[in-house]
């Protein structure tokens, strides 16, 4: 019998030393933020700030990482009434990488901008760079853009194909492809993942 009460009484104080560890962890959702995007142990949140200047609305996004509670900032958002408007379509890749399709829109003008970043090591990981300043008329920027593996990226502007992963970015189509239509499928048993994508009216597909 005593042993028994040793034994429980044991279980009961490492339950107590292990609660506190626990709740020490704060929540991504500190600080009255608002969950955009959830995945495994990847959060993506929002927090309103003061507006500055003439800014009609200031946000910040945070990354966040739910085992240790670490937030870090992807990026502010701010509108300027009608003259300047941004959206973000967020999506989680494998409960770790956050890639985020950046919108801005003002009057008769709009861009577009992507990237990538690792909630558990809070650093960005890649960017559409070679297209932020490639311009169509009235929209400039990523027409699309997908996001795989280890945060990994295919995009497109003015017709043309990037892909942008561990080998660094390269062009794998030409602004005269008139590229359209990109979607990744997930792992299969035969062929792992693809990038699927029109070129012209043509069907292609790309490990990855």
């Amino acid at each position: 019998m005593f042993r028994a009460l040793s034994a429980i009484a044991s279980v009961t104080a490492l339950l107590a030393v292990a609660a506190p560890a626990d709740a020490s962890v704060p929540s991504c959702q500190r600080d009255g933020a608002t969950l955009l995007a959830a995945s495994g142990k990847a959060r993506v949140v929002s927090v309103k700030e003061k507006p500055q200047h003439s800014e009609t609305r200031r946000v910040r996004l945070y990354g966040c990482w739910t085992t240790t509670g670490r937030r870090f900032t992807l990026f502010l958002q701010r509108d300027f009434g009608l003259d300047l408007i941004e959206r973000a379509d967020i999506q989680i890749v494998d409960g770790r990488f956050i890639g985020i399709i950046r919108d801005f829109e003002g009057g008769v003008s709009a861009s577009q901008t992507a990237g990538t970043w690792d909630a558990a090591k809070h650093v960005a990981v890649r960017n559409s760079k070679p297209c932020d300043e490639v311009s169509s008329g009235d929209f400039s920027g990523v027409d699309d853009a997908v996001f795989y593996r280890n945060g990994g990226m295919a995009y497109s502007c003015n017709g043309n194909l990037r892909l942008t992963a561990g080998k660094g970015d390269r062009e794998v189509e030409p602004q005269s492809a008139e590229v359209s239509q990109l979607a990744v499928a997930g792992n299969s048993r035969n062929f792992g993942e693809q990038l699927y994508y029109t070129a012209d009216t043509t069907l292609k597909t790309i490990a990855l």
